[in-house]
């Protein structure tokens, strides 16, 4: 993506997220929902730009079914979907060497996720995931604007 992207692009990350927002790789849990509600502004935020706006959209998404699901959401035609997944002793090679992933625990864990990538991009395995809608047709992100109670400040 570097390589290819544009000054003028979009790039929608989670993890460049949490690094403007000062999460670092080992950050604590309560860190990923303000990270999701910035990555899912972001995303909606694209509906309102001209279709011949490129936009980089960064995701760990296992199987083929995950990223079809994806490419819905995002409206994105196969042709234009680029799937990059680095060989495991590249990943290995790359969580070891960087100094941003302190201590062997963090590591190991970090080695776990790809092998679990792995598992489920060998068996197609989107894992658990939600529509976005519910039977109603109404969001079921609790983030959603439209899910917010009224009078709650806190957004």
């Amino acid at each position: 993506m570097r390589l290819n992207a544009k000054p003028d692009d979009i790039v929608i990350d989670f993890d460049g997220i949490a690094r403007e927002m000062g999460y670092g790789r080992d950050r604590p849990a309560s860190s990923l929902e303000p990270v999701l509600e910035v990555r899912n502004d972001r995303l909606a935020a694209l509906s309102r730009e001209p279709r011949d706006r490129v936009a980089w959209v960064i995701l760990t998404a296992p199987s083929k079914a995950l990223r079809a699901w994806w490419r819905g959401q995002l409206n994105v035609a196969a042709e234009d979907l680029t799937v990059i997944v680095p060989p495991r002793g590249v990943l290995r090679s790359r969580i070891f060497q960087d100094p941003d992933r302190p201590g062997l625990k963090l590591k190991l864990h970090q080695m776990e996720i790809v092998d679990r990538w792995f598992r489920r991009e060998a068996a197609n395995d989107p894992g658990v995931f939600r529509s976005g809608c519910g039977v109603s047709g109404d969001p079921s992100d609790p983030l959603h604007p439209w899910n917010e109670v009224e009078g709650d400040d806190e957004h």
